[in-house]
């Protein structure tokens, strides 16, 4: 039996910061994914540790022993870059467990899942079907919105990479507490965008939060791209507040080409020269048929023009030619 199961990544988050006694984050999926197959075998790719262990918390939670994963073969084929702010671990695990638990013929659901993904690291919010405040860290919070806007997103992604383990410290906790009295204006405006469902305001509460984030791990160019998006008036600017990569937000499809050639003739393409189009997507994990049905993962494309490049980012044919390879900081 061969199993595979995909989980979509992220770009950064909408809003993060302290609030209440910890750390909270809105997350918001992109259609980029991780895919994990499970089949019969030995073979594991040692540089995905994370996964291996989701393997093995998976098997425990179904009553088998961990030394079973010993006799299992897991891959992993993800579209996402590590250590830049895209969930790239979290897709990973989640997409194990679902992946494992087929191969079993168990079924697992979302809060069992979430469950194994904390017991490995700090979990983003991207498995929830709607926006959702959560504390990442314990999965104590989970304020779900019960609204998932549609929205594109233009990601911004340098070489610069920031692991979460390596970012979160007493330090970045005590930054993000002084900043409790701000953000709770930041949470507030984000409540109030959720009530109206307007993405304006959604995009208003990511630009406050980003702007917050600048003092805890400033993204080169900032103020040139707020410069840009107030100038276009784009939906919005969202950052990995503990990654490297930014988004810009569009609310319609005819935008991103604005927002390609901006950048294109902006400074920003010294430092971010990777430049992909996604748009939001709140499948969380899912069931795949085996490897080798390409049909289906081509439908998910957002863009006819957009190909796929050897790195795994996919690039505005437009734009492509013109990009900018110098990425240093």
């Amino acid at each position: 039996m061969r199993v595979t199961a995909s989980c979509p990544g992220s770009c950064g988050e909408l809003i993060q910061g302290w609030l209440g006694d910890s750390q909270k984050l809105v997350s918001y999926g992109i259609d980029r994914f991780s895919n994990v197959t499970i089949s019969p075998g030995s073979s594991f790719e040692l540089d995905h540790s994370k996964a291996k262990e989701a393997l093995q918390r998976t098997l425990v939670h179904f009553d088998l022993p961990d030394t079973e994963s010993k006799n299992i073969s897991l891959s992993i084929d993800s579209e996402l870059p590590v250590a830049k702010g895209m969930a790239s671990s979290t897709a990973d695990i989640a997409a194990t467990c679902q992946a494992v638990a087929a191969f079993l013929g168990k079924t697992i659901s979302m809060e069992e899942i979430i469950e194994i993904c904390l017991a490995i690291e700090r979990t983003d919010s991207i498995l929830f079907p709607t926006l959702t405040l959560f504390e990442q860290k314990d999965g104590l919070v989970r304020e779900e919105s019960g609204w998932a806007p549609h929205f594109y997103v233009v990601v911004l992604e340098p070489k610069k990479t920031v692991t979460t383990e390596a970012f979160h410290s007493k330090e970045t906790d005590r930054l993000f507490y002084q900043q409790r009295a701000q953000f709770k204006k930041v949470y507030l405006h984000y409540v109030k965008a959720v009530k109206e469902r307007s993405v304006k305001l959604l995009g208003e509460a990511a630009v406050q939060s980003a702007i917050l984030n600048q003092k805890i791990l400033p993204k080169p160019y900032f103020s040139e791209l707020l410069k840009l998006q107030h100038q276009h008036q784009w939906l919005g600017v969202n950052v990995a507040h503990s990654g490297s990569v930014i988004g810009i937000m569009v609310e319609t499809q005819e935008e991103i080409d604005t927002v390609l050639t901006a950048i294109q003739r902006s400074e920003l393409n010294r430092c971010y020269s990777k430049v992909s189009v996604h748009q939001s997507c709140y499948q969380g994990v899912q069931l795949k048929e085996a490897r080798g049905n390409d049909e289906e993962a081509d439908g998910r494309r957002s863009f006819q023009r957009l190909r796929k490049n050897d790195d795994n980012t996919w690039f505005d044919e437009a734009f492509t030619e013109s990009r900018v390879s110098n990425s240093a900081l």
